[in-house]
Order: structure tokens, then sequence, then C-alpha cells
């Protein structure tokens, strides 16, 4: 195969002898040099494509499941908020977490941290812009000569 043929990224194959060859890898079964393969030794190409393939399922299908955690623990305080900062947020309060099925499966698994930050951070700025709004509307009702509400 000539450079002009090359279609990818060039990645390290490295060989029990210690050599190392600057080589294009299939990225799955598809690739005609899958079919191509005949002298099969490590690192050939057909088992890249192999490995390759059976990643990027593996992949995917983490994806999925990580989605249906997900959806199953929507709405759910999963991770417990102990504390005022990010640093607030553990597992191991037994009365302010979730103890559905789902999000225990979710915390074993290390799924939805984020999430669950990012619901109470945006239920907090909710809070904050009610707030605010009360606010205004107080000194506009009680303060009706001024021109500008202080904030």
């Amino acid at each position: 195969m000539s450079d002009a043929e090359l279609v990818g990224p060039l990645r390290p194959v490295r060989y029990a002898d210690g050599r190392t060859e600057w080589h294009d890898l299939p990225r799955n079964t598809i690739d005609i040099r899958y079919a191509a393969c005949h002298d099969h030794h490590l690192a050939c190409d057909c088992r890249e494509a192999m490995l390759a393939e059976d990643i990027a399922e593996y992949r995917a299908m983490f994806r999925d499941l990580e989605q249906a955690i997900l959806d199953a623990i929507k709405d759910h305080q999963t991770y417990a908020y102990t504390g005022q900062s990010d640093t607030g947020w553990s597992a191991e309060d037994d009365f302010g977490q979730c103890k559905c099925q789902a999000c225990q499966i979710a915390r074993a698994a290390h799924i939805g941290f984020s999430e669950c930050m990012r619901q109470r951070m945006e239920a907090s700025e909710r809070a904050a812009a009610e707030a605010r709004e009360r606010d205004r509307a107080w000194w506009a009702r009680n303060q009706p000569d001024m021109d500008e509400v202080p904030f």
C-alpha cells in the first residue's frame, strides 16, 4: 500500500520483536483489508478490524445503558446534596438520597452525578430568579415614587 492510498490517521503498531510500524488500522470488518488478510499475525488487519468493531459496539451498548439509567432516574435525588458548594455532593447520605433500585444502580455504576448536580443548579437558579422578581414587585408596589428598583 502506498502513502497515497492511506485514508485515515496513522497509528503506531508495535510488534513483539520491538519494531514499530505506522499503519492506518481498519475501523471495522466492512473494510476491504479485513477480507484481504491472509497471513494472520499479531496486529494484523483482520484482528484490528474485529477489535475496533468490538470496541465500537461496547461503547454503543454502554451509551444505551447509560441513557436508559438516566431516563429511569430523571427527577430523582440520586446523589445527596449535603453542602453549599460542589464539594457537598456525596452518595453517603442515607436520608437525602433516593432509595429506588434505579438510583442504587446509577450510584453503583457512577452514572448521573453531573446530571443530578445540573438539576440542583437549575433549581437554585430558578429559585433565585423568583426571589429577585418578588423583591422587584415589592419595591415597585411599596415605593411607587422611585424611578428605579435598587437592584
